[in-house]
């Protein structure tokens, strides 16, 4: 599993990153055909982040099929890594034809894997159907929102409320609207995509502990294990991160020591852009 405090609830939990870092380690080593050498990004935290495996995920995939780019991709996390180990990236081409193609990239250290993404790809397609959830004209925009410390993400996030939003002692409904834009990034598509996949993760703990304020949680036990175990992108469209986009996170299910979330991604102007489901451990201290 890779753990991830985020999930836990709480922006003091979340891990420091740093922008130059995360762009470094997004940039893959060959290591041979359909192999990379990658490090970890450097963080508060021993063990490997699972936002990070998801964006590596991402470059590896369209290193490899280079005509292409990631639709979709969903991440398993068996176990843990070692933030302060290499890793070995392979990835496997498992099928790739002149629309689709689709590839397995496993992540492993020493002969030890911690994480496994099953990546599809693309070429750009004409509009054949086109519809899509539209954002409601009421939806706060990111000039009436407060800015929200996240260590994780190191760019403008901007939420209603600010960082009360997701404090400790608060309780609120299980759901959260987030803005964020990164426009000190290469305005590339692909390293686009890769962000999206690593700033999407830090929202899915806090967004299912919102219900819960600190004394319901120490009334059941504490807080205890918490780990990302699936999740899921699917880019819908293009965009870029140099503008504004909103994180529209929920939680409609949390029992039997999980979780579940999702997020619908849109731009300023409400087109959807990407959608995220993920699937978590939560267990109090006392397991």
């Amino acid at each position: 599993m890779c753990e991830h405090f985020a999930v836990a609830g709480g922006i003091d939990l979340w891990p420091v990153v740093d922008l130059t870092d995360l762009l470094d380690v997004l940039d893959l080593g060959d290591a041979g055909p359909g192999r990379f050498r990658a490090r970890n990004v450097s963080s508060t935290l021993p063990s490997t982040l699972g936002s990070q495996t998801l964006a590596q995920a991402v470059v590896a995939a369209e290193r490899t099929v280079p005509h292409m780019a990631v639709q979709s991709l969903h991440g398993v996390f068996p176990r843990g890594g070692y933030a302060d180990r290499e890793v070995d990236v392979e990835v496997e081409v498992v099928q790739s034809g002149r629309a689709l193609a689709t590839v397995q990239v496993s992540f492993r250290q020493e002969d030890r894997e911690h994480a496994r993404v099953l990546a599809m790809l693309s070429v750009d397609e004409p509009d054949f159907l086109s519809h899509g959830t539209t954002l409601p004209a009421d939806v706060p925009g990111p000039e009436d929102c407060a800015d929200l410390p996240c260590a994780l993400l190191p760019w403008e996030v901007r939420t209603l409320g600010g960082a009360d939003a997701v404090a400790l002692d608060l309780a609120g409904p299980p759901s959260l609207d987030v803005w964020m834009r990164c426009d000190k990034a290469p305005d590339l598509p692909g390293i686009a995509r890769a962000l999206l996949a690593h700033g999407s993760e830090g929202f899915l703990g806090p967004t299912a502990m919102r219900p819960y304020p600190r004394a319901e949680i120490d009334r059941r036990g504490g807080r205890g294990a918490a780990a990302m175990l699936t999740q899921t992108i699917t880019f819908h469209r293009g965009f870029s991160l140099h503008d504004w986009l909103l994180l529209r996170c929920e939680s409609p299910f949390a029992g039997a020591g999980r979780m579940y979330t999702r997020i619908q991604i849109f731009t300023r102007t409400g087109e959807l852009v990407a959608s995220v489901d993920a699937h978590g451990l939560m267990r109090s201290s006392g397991r």
